[in-house]
C-alpha cells in the first residue's frame, strides 16, 4: 500500500513536470494496482484480505477497470456527446434571446 501511494505521487510529480509520458503511465499503473490490491485494508483499517470484507478489493478493481474501459474505448463518444450538448445549449440560448 505504501509503495503504491508513493508511486502514485511520483506519477503525479512527473505529470506536473509534463515529461516522461510512458514512464509516467507505467508508474501510475503500478501504483494504482498496488493501492487497489490493498483497498479493503485501507477501507477497513484491518487485515481482511482472506475475510469476506476482502472482496471489497476485488470490487474496487472491477469498478476501476470498468471505468477505465469506458474512458479508453468511449473517449471519442463522450467528447462528441459533450460537444453536442454544448451545441444544443448554445442553440437553445440563441433562440431565447
Amino acid at each position: 500500500m505504501v509503495f503504491g501511494i508513493a508511486l502514485l505521487l511520483i506519477a503525479s510529480l512527473l505529470d506536473l513536470a509534463n515529461t516522461f509520458r510512458r514512464v509516467r503511465a507505467v508508474v501510475f499503473g503500478l501504483g494504482a494496482a498496488l493501492v487497489l490490491d490493498e483497498f479493503a485494508l485501507i477501507l477497513n483499517l484491518a487485515d481482511v484480505y482472506w475475510a469476506p470484507q476482502g472482496r471489497e478489493s476485488i470490487d474496487a478493481v472491477v469498478l476501476f477497470g470498468a471505468l477505465l474501459a469506458v474512458v479508453t474505448f468511449g473517449g471519442g463518444f463522450w467528447g462528441a456527446a459533450w460537444r453536442e450538448l454544448a451545441r444544443v445549449e448554445a442553440t437553445k440560448r440563441s433562440h431565447l434571446s
